[in-house]
């Protein structure tokens, strides 16, 4: 008499799925931000929807959405202030002077991007007393009809894979300081009032990309899944 194989397949099968299921597939962190608290209306390109951060083994990205094309105007402005390590600045200003400072943690990087000349960006760093630009950061700008991605190797911030850090993003233009920011949902307007990000500030840690062997286990769980519902249906 032959034996069933069933109970060895449906063990395999178990186990694949389990094994699957303790592999961290990477995808982009959706951050949201409200819609219309940049009061002033027809400025949507001023007004962060979300922002979408991303890496892979070396690189990390940070797609800010917003409610209009950012190249509608020539003079809006996008930053992102960093706290990496202990440290940092506190009490501002920014790399650029303005009156932007994270309180608990403080800034240690600063990236700040424009959109005229063609788009454009740079790193500095915070060295305790001073804003130093970082030279060869290898940061990209690339835009759509309704965001802005700012793209550097994660070893220009001095991050490894594994390490968490704490950031916010903010729009801004000449003359004026945060217009908005992706850690407040609080309405602005036009303004230099110093901004301080407290503790309204987003966190995200880098993670490694699954290996081949990882996405074969994903792939071999959802086999068996697909298998286990054919199974049933030509069973009904």
């Amino acid at each position: 008499m032959q034996r069933s194989k069933a109970p060895m397949k449906t063990t395999f099968c178990a186990t694949l799925i389990l094994a699957a299921a303790t592999v961290q597939v990477l995808a982009a962190t959706v951050y949201p931000d409200a819609t219309g608290d940049f009061t002033p209306e027809g400025f949507g390109y001023l007004d962060i929807t979300s922002v979408e951060v991303d890496n892979d083994d070396t690189t990390l990205s940070f797609r800010i959405n917003l409610a209009d094309n950012p190249l509608a105007v020539d003079w809006a402005k996008y930053l992102i202030g960093l706290d990496t390590a202990a440290g940092g600045n506190t009490t501002g200003p920014d790399a650029w002077g303005k009156p932007i400072s994270m309180s608990i943690g403080g800034m240690d990087y600063f990236i700040g991007s424009w959109m005229n000349f063609g788009t454009g960006a740079e790193v500095r760093v915070w060295d305790g007393s001073a804003w130093n630009t970082v030279s060869g950061s290898g940061i990209t700008v690339t835009t759509d009809s309704s965001s802005v991605t700012l793209a550097l190797p994660f070893s220009v911030l001095n991050l490894n894979l594994g390490d968490t850090f704490r950031f916010d993003v903010y729009t801004t233009s000449d003359g004026n300081s945060v217009l908005d920011a992706a850690g407040s949902t609080a309405p602005l307007t036009w303004n230099n009032n110093p901004y301080d990000s407290g503790e309204n500030v987003l966190s995200y840690t880098l993670v490694p990309e699954p290996t081949l062997a990882a996405l074969l286990l994903v792939g071999g769980a959802l086999w068996c899944g697909w298998r286990s519902r054919r199974a049933r249906g030509c069973a009904a």
